[in-house]
C-alpha cells in the first residue's frame, strides 16, 4: 500500500491546514511585533511593500497551484510542471522589472516617496517568491506531507528569526527583507531541486506544454485577478487619500482573521473532486447535502468568532496591536462582517461545476462594484466608507455565486443547500452569549484579562451545548 492509499483525503487536508496554520500565525506574530517597533510611517511602506506582493502573488498561486493537481496526474505531469515553473520564472522576472520602472509612480499613487528607495531592497524577495509558490502543490502531489511540514516550519523560523534579529540589532525595512530575499532564494532553488528529483524533465521539451497551461490557467487568472484586486481596492483608496499615519490605523484594521480561510479554504479541497465525480453522475442533491454539510460545519467555527470579536473588539485590537491602534477598532469591527459570509468557498464549487466563467464574471462586477463604493463612501464618510464598501461587495458577489450554483444544480432552493434554521439558531445562541460574557466582562478591568476569561468562558459553553 503506497502513501497515498494510507492516507485518506479528510487527512491529507489535515496536514496541509497544520502547515498554511503555523504559516498564517508566524507571518501574524511578524506583523504583531513590527507593528510594535516600527513608527507608523516605517509600519506602512512595510505594509505596502507587501500589498504590492499580495496584489500579485495569490492569483498566480490560484491558478498555478490549481494546474499542478489539474495536470501532475497526466502521464507527462513532469514536462507540464517544469513549464509552470519556467514560466513563473519569467513572469517574477518581468514583474520585477515592471515594478522597478513604475516605483516612481507607485510611490506618487500610495502618498509614500520612501517607497521609491525601499523597492530595491524588496525587489529580490519578489523575484524568487513567485516561482516558488507551486512548492506546496508539488509536495502535496507527490504525498511528501512530512516535508511540507518541515519546510514550512523553517520558512517560518526563518521569517521570525529575521524580524528578532531586525529588533535586537535595532535595523530597519532594508534588513528586513534583505533576510526575506535570502529564505525566498532557497525556496527557489529548493523548488526547481525537487522537480529535477521527481521528474527530471529537459527544458527544451516542455515548451509545447505551456500553451495547454495558459488556456487552462487564464479564466482562473482573470477571475481571482478580480477577486483580489477587489479586496485590496479600498486600501488603495485609503493611501491615496489619506497620511501614512492614517494608512496604517486603517491596514491594522482592516484584516480578515487568516483562520478563517484557512479552515474554508480545507474544506474546499476536500470536497472540490467529490463535487465534480457527483455532478458528472448528475447527482445534484447529493451535492446539496454535502455543501449543506460543509456549512453546518464551518458555521459552529465562524459565527461564535463573530460574535464575540464584535463585543471584545477592543481587547483584540489593544493585546495584538497596543494602544496605539486603538483607533482602528471600528474598521475592525466593519471587517468581522465578512465572517458570516465565509461559510463556504463559493468559487471552488463553482469550478468544481464547470463554471469557471461565471466565477470571472461576477469577480469583475464584484470589482467594479467595490471601486465605485469605495470612492463614493470615502467622500462622504471618510475612512470607514471603504471598508464598508468592500463587505458589501462581498455580499453580493456571494448571493451571485449562490444564485448559479443553485441554477447549476437543477434550481435548487437556498434551503436546501444551506441550514439556514441551524444557523439562525448558532447566531441567535452565540450573540446572548458573547452579550452576557460582555456584561461579565465589564466587571474585569484588566484587558487581556478580560478577553481571555471571557473567551475561555464562551468556548467552554459552545463546547457544551454541542455536546
Amino acid at each position: 500500500m503506497d502513501k497515498s492509499e494510507r492516507l485518506t483525503i479528510v487527512k491529507k487536508a489535515g496536514f496541509v491546514s497544520l502547515s498554511r496554520l503555523i504559516n498564517l500565525l508566524g507571518l501574524l506574530l511578524t506583523t504583531i511585533m513590527l507593528a510594535r517597533y516600527l513608527s507608523k510611517p516605517e509600519f506602512a511602506s512595510y505594509d505596502q511593500l507587501w500589498l504590492i506582493y499580495n496584489t500579485f502573488s495569490p492569483v498566480l498561486s490560484f491558478a498555478f497551484t490549481s494546474s499542478v493537481y489539474f495536470f501532475g496526474t497526466r502521464e507527462n505531469a513532469g514536462k507540464y510542471i517544469t513549464a509552470m515553473l519556467l514560466f513563473l520564472t519569467l513572469a517574477g522576472f518581468i514583474l520585477t522589472f515592471s515594478l522597478f520602472l513604475l516605483r516612481f509612480e507607485i510611490a506618487k499613487f500610495l502618498n509614500n516617496p520612501q517607497f521609491y528607495n525601499e523597492f530595491f531592497k524588496f525587489a529580490p524577495f519578489f523575484l524568487f517568491s513567485l516561482p516558488s509558490l507551486i512548492l506546496d502543490a508539488i509536495l502535496v502531489l507527490k504525498n511528501e506531507f512530512k516535508k511540507l511540514f518541515t519546510i514550512t516550519n523553517f520558512t517560518v523560523l526563518a521569517y521570525v528569526g529575521v524580524v528578532v534579529l531586525t529588533i535586537i540589532l535595532e535595523q530597519g525595512i532594508p534588513f528586513i527583507f534583505a533576510g526575506l530575499s535570502l529564505i525566498s532564494l532557497l525556496r527557489f532553488i529548493y523548488t526547481w531541486y525537487l522537480i529535477k528529483k521527481f521528474f527530471n524533465e529537459k527544458l527544451e521539451t516542455i515548451f509545447p506544454y505551456l500553451k495547454e497551461i495558459l488556456l487552462y490557467t487564464s479564466p482562473l487568472t482573470l477571475g481571482h485577478i478580480s477577486a483580489l484586486i477587489s479586496r485590496q481596492v479600498d486600501k488603495y483608496i485609503i493611501a491615496n487619500n489619506f497620511s501614512s499615519d492614517l494608512y496604517a490605523t486603517y491596514t491594522i484594521g482592516a484584516k480578515e482573521l487568516p483562520i478563517i480561510p484557512l479552515i474554508t479554504s480545507s474544506f474546499a479541497s476536500v470536497i472540490f473532486p467529490e463535487i465534480s465525480k457527483l455532478h458528472g453522475a448528475g447527482k445534484n442533491s447529493e451535492i446539496q447535502r454535502l455543501i449543506k454539510d460543509v456549512v453546518k460545519s464551518t458555521s459552529l467555527i465562524i459565527i461564535p468568532i463573530f460574535s464575540f470579536l464584535m463585543f471584545f473588539s477592543q481587547e483584540f485590537i489593544l493585546i495584538l496591536f497596543s494602544k496605539k491602534y486603538l483607533d482602528s477598532t471600528a474598521i475592525f469591527r466593519i471587517y468581522l462582517f465578512f465572517l458570516p459570509v465565509r461559510i463556504l468557498v463559493y468559487s471552488s464549487i463553482l469550478s468544481a461545476l464547470g463554471k469557471q466563467k461565471i466565477y470571472m464574471l461576477i469577480s469583475f462586477l464584484d470589482l467594479v462594484l467595490n471601486l465605485t463604493l469605495g470612492t463614493t463612501l470615502v467622500k462622504a464618510i471618510g475612512l470607514l466608507g471603504p471598508a464598508i464598501a468592500v463587505v458589501v461587495s462581498t455580499y453580493v458577489e456571494a448571493f451571485a455565486m449562490l444564485f448559479f450554483i443553485s441554477k447549476a444544480l437543477g434550481g435548487a432552493s437556498l434551503i436546501k443547500m444551506l441550514p439556514v434554521k441551524f444557523m439562525i439558531s448558532i447566531f441567535a445562541f452565540s450573540l446572548s452569549a458573547s452579550f452576557l460574557c460582555y456584561l461579565m466582562g465589564s466587571l474585569i478591568e484588566n484587558a487581556i484579562l478580560r478577553f481571555i476569561l471571557m473567551g475561555g468562558f464562551i468556548f467552554n459553553l459552545l463546547s457544551f451545548s454541542c455536546c
